[in-house]
């Protein structure tokens, strides 16, 4: 379950945003939304290559990135797809298919 409180969009390291930096299997330095981090470092123990990830922030859904090489291996381990191919959403926070209120366009 996503534990954020007001934490915004476009917020990438900055203090008390419920992120850890992180170095990823590629090589990069990323911050990381701590709800999903385990998620995360599970599938890099997998040999899987993400992109890209978020929370969701209690907003929104969240999602991770995978390589191209990786969609399948995503599909075996059960994660659900988005509609992009490479996006899957987590399981460790719960898909809401919906905005927050304040968010909606």
């Amino acid at each position: 379950m996503c534990n954020c409180k007001n934490v915004n969009f476009g917020t990438y390291g900055q203090p008390n945003q419920n992120r850890t930096v992180v170095c990823t299997p590629q090589g990069r330095r990323q911050y990381i939304d701590n709800c999903i981090l385990p998620e995360l470092e599970d599938l890099w123990q997998k040999g899987i290559k993400t992109t890209e990830s978020c929370c969701g922030h209690n907003k929104t859904n969240g999602y991770i990135s995978v390589e191209n090489e990786f969609i399948k291996q995503m599909q075996i381990l059960g994660y659900v797809q988005e509609v992009r191919k490479e996006i899957f959403y987590p399981k460790s926070v719960p898909i809401t298919n919906k905005f927050k209120d304040e968010y909606k366009n």
